[in-house]
């Protein structure tokens, strides 16, 4: 269970630099701080947001977080239920094929696209390939621009990790997705959230606080297999995606997480 002292924690250890965006293709990204009280927030009354994603959006749990601050703090927006477009074990590849009929056909305002991790994943027993890399970014490039020519506002979600150690050779692959994806932000003009650095930092802050006390120190405080999110990871993916919207960490530390998880 996500208690109000460790959400707020989780908020300040994960900083406050998440999102880039946009811009001109070939500018350094316009890199966004979390967002203050009166700042204006970047979702509508009514507006319907899809995620498209793999076995962790599928999950649902960050999109239940999202579904619970935005009912809890806005009210009166009358958001719908974010819209699951997840599905477990998929690759840019894939999530490609469906975009149209799982996403674009449901027509939503805003869309968020979680993708990468499957594609790093499953062939790290191989030499990293340039081809599937550029593969991924035509795939992902296309999704984007989708969502977009259907009037859609899009969030590109960078992958999160693979294991909870900095220097693990998935995190160190993934880097080269990371790249991929925010060059494909800044070409499309839309937003995009480094997911993974939020995580590295929370994995970082939480090494400097243990040191010396290796009795409390646990592989797996984020995921559960060091891919998959335990409440903690869901919450923090659910962060960066309400910075993106324009939601201040005030009220996203004030919400009450406790019946959005099960009792574990």
């Amino acid at each position: 269970m996500i208690d109000g002292v460790m959400l707020a924690l989780l908020v300040a250890l994960s900083g406050g630099t998440t999102a880039d965006s946009g811009g001109p293709a070939g500018s350094q990204p316009a890199s966004q701080p979390a967002s203050r009280p009166g700042e204006p927030l970047k979702i509508r009354p009514g507006e319907r947001i899809a995620a498209m994603g793999d076995s962790i959006t599928q999950a649902g749990g960050y999109l239940r977080v999202i579904d619970e601050v935005l009912a809890r703090q806005y009210p009166e927006l009358k958001i719908p239920k974010v819209i699951n477009a997840g599905i477990s074990g998929q690759k840019a590849e894939d999530m490609v094929k469906r975009f149209e009929q799982d996403v674009v056909a449901r027509k939503p305002d805003i869309v968020t696209i979680s993708v990468g991790i499957n594609d790093v994943w499953h062939r790290l027993e191989q030499p990293h390939d340039p081809k599937v890399l550029e593969e991924f970014g035509r795939n992902l490039d296309r999704m984007v621009q989708m969502a977009q020519d259907a009037g859609a506002r899009v969030i590109v979600l960078s992958p999160t990790v693979i294991m909870e150690d900095p220097a693990s050779e998935g995190n160190r692959r993934l880097k080269l997705y990371i790249k991929a994806g925010r060059e494909i932000a800044r070409k499309r003009r839309c937003q995009y959230v480094n997911l993974h650095e939020m995580f590295l930092k929370v994995i970082r802050n939480r090494q400097r606080l243990q040191a010396g006390r290796p009795d409390e120190h646990d592989a797996h405080q984020l995921t559960t297999d060091g891919v998959h999110m335990k409440p903690l990871g869901d919450t923090l993916m659910a962060v960066g995606v309400l910075r993106a919207l324009g939601v201040p960490d005030e009220k996203i530390s004030a919400t009450d997480l406790s019946g959005v998880f099960p009792k574990q």
